[in-house]
């Protein structure tokens, strides 16, 4: 597997791009009516790379069937997936495997890692301010149940640093086109969620409208004492997770580790308490398709651009002298090297005779060589440009933020919240399944998983002071709640409210203390003290 990255990360793709959107090789190998290509008894690959079975088919019982859907995700999918991870750490491909420039030319290879630039704004975007996960109880008034939710999600959050597993899932949905989270139960059963990439997991549909996920799968290739390398994995399906080994009889399929209970067919060593899968997809979109993969050729476009005016640089620097009219000897041409110094002058003895008149006058000159400047600087704008507009990704580098240019921000980042918005919907339905799975762990009723409310805070920069004039203007002709609910620094318009009158209850509790008793005598004090002192007189007397 590791050699067969390394010859396709050593190779230059006249249209890398190709192989990037999903489908490819489903196209390659051959489409049947319904747009998928079979591998083998009722396992295929759909157009969005997406793995299918039938469900009048038990797998265990037809495990060359799962050894030829891991066998095509290895060798056909896993390798473009470490194509991409390779362009969004830096590591652009066509650039890197381009053929020598002749002649020993400059031979720049200039990356400007837009990859990474585009998915990095997207998710900073998307979840770089961490999202609310709450339970909200359906009654009026919160009972326990919502109590024990709240504080699983919390303790959950808290320890695990689940903020960090959502964003990094998100993120690699982002390059690879998919991701996954995983939950799994430590020895208290306790449960814990992870992120996992594609490369070594995918998991499988069947083949109805419903398009149910049936099971999932991780893997990885190991040596054995012989050097074989030798295939393991986990088949992860709803109550049970099975590992499976290569089969010792057959090494084109698998056998299962597998003891099931002849009443319930689970086994009980590698049960789980979950009435669903406890993996779950995370995607961008539908098609699998990642922020940069339909603007790769563009990338490495820009790359070929930047390389180019970096060669025209070097070229400069190594321009070639011209001498006219003068013979110079070796050792003359090593001093102007060294020194970068050039004196043409005819020799004192005959430089006034009229044979030296008659000589044409030395002269020296730097060949000049065609450039192209104006020409690459207007296509390294043209491929930015079209590089940000068709990955639907905002450009706030080059944003003024006055107060006219603030205003226009929202309809700068109209197309990149559309392209949230979606990924948003997605995200919650894997979000809801995983935490079913949490609350099953802890014996928390499945059903209240649909009374999680997960609320994106999506992060972009903000004027505040026109905020607070809008906000101020809007209290004449809305509710107080819809005013303050327009500024984009309070979180909570009705606990804003509640804080508001707290603190003008307080406000008016101080300035009562503060103010003299109007019905009050001033002097009644000082009177019902000179009273108790003569009292205090009389009775010494």
């Amino acid at each position: 597997m590791k050699q067969k990255i390394d010859d396709i990360l050593s190779k230059h793709y006249p249209n890398i791009q190709d192989t990037f959107i999903s489908g490819r090789d489903a196209s390659k190998l051959g489409w049947t009516n319904d747009n998928t290509v079979n591998l083998s008894g009722s396992a295929y690959l759909d157009d969005n790379d997406v793995f299918h079975y039938s469900t009048s088919q038990n797998i265990k019982d037809n495990p060359v069937d799962l050894y030829n859907m891991i066998n095509t995700h290895r060798t056909r999918l896993a390798p473009i997936y470490d194509m991409k991870r390779q362009y969004y750490k830096g590591r652009h491909i066509n650039i890197l495997n381009r053929k020598p420039t002749p002649h020993g030319d400059p031979d720049n290879r200039r990356i400007v890692n837009m990859p990474k630039k585009l998915v990095n704004s997207f998710n900073g975007y998307f979840i770089g301010t961490p999202i609310d996960i709450a339970y909200q109880d359906p009654s009026e008034e919160e009972t326990s149940e919502s109590d024990k939710v709240n504080n699983l999600i919390q303790d959950m959050t808290k320890h695990q640093v689940l903020d960090d597993v959502f964003t990094e899932a998100s993120k690699w949905s982002s390059v690879y086109g998919r991701s996954y989270l995983y939950l799994y139960t430590d020895k208290d059963a306790y449960p814990h969620i992870t992120f996992l990439d594609p490369l070594n997991t995918f998991i499988v549909y069947d083949n109805t409208v419903k398009n149910e996920p049936l099971f999932g799968v991780t893997y990885s290739y190991r040596p054995d004492k012989l050097g074989h390398q030798i295939l393991h994995g986990s088949f992860i399906e709803v109550n049970d997770t099975v590992p499976f080994a290569s089969d010792a009889t057959n090494m084109q399929s698998v056998s299962f580790d597998d003891n099931p209970d002849p009443d319930t067919g689970i086994d009980d060593k590698n049960a789980h308490p979950f009435s669903q899968l406890p993996i779950v997809e995370v995607i961008d979109n539908e098609e699998r398709l990642g922020v940069f993969d339909d603007t790769v050729s563009l990338v490495d476009d820009l790359d070929g651009a930047m390389s180019a005016k970096a060669n025209d640089s070097d070229s400069f620097a190594a321009s070639v002298l011209k001498v006219i009219n003068s013979e110079l000897s070796d050792e003359q041409i090593d001093d102007i090297k060294q020194s970068r110094v050039l004196n043409l002058f005819l020799d004192k003895s005959w430089a006034n005779s009229d044979e030296s008149r008659a000589l044409p006058t030395p002269d020296a000159e730097f060949m000049e060589k065609p450039t192209g400047d104006e020409l690459q600087e207007n296509q390294i704008q043209h491929d930015t440009d079209f590089i940000y507009q068709v990955s639907q990704i905002a450009n706030l580098d080059n944003v003024d933020f006055s107060t006219s240019a603030a205003q226009a921000l929202d309809f700068k980042i109209h197309s990149m919240k559309l392209k949230a918005l979606a990924k948003e919907t997605k995200f919650k339905r894997s979000l809801t399944q995983i935490w079913a799975c949490a609350l099953e762990a802890q014996g928390i009723n499945v059903n209240d998983v649909d009374n999680l409310e997960y609320t994106f805070n999506f992060t972009i920069p903000h004027n505040l002071l026109a905020e607070a004039q809008t906000a101020n203007e809007l209290q004449s002709t809305t509710s107080q709640e819809t005013a303050i609910a327009s500024l984009s620094n309070v979180p909570d318009a009705k606990k804003e409210m509640q804080k508001i009158a707290d603190e003008q209850d307080q406000l008016a509790q101080q300035a009562k203390e503060r103010m003299p008793d109007p019905y009050l005598d001033p002097n009644s004090e000082d009177d019902t003290s000179n009273n108790d002192i003569n009292n205090s007189s009389g009775g010494d007397e």
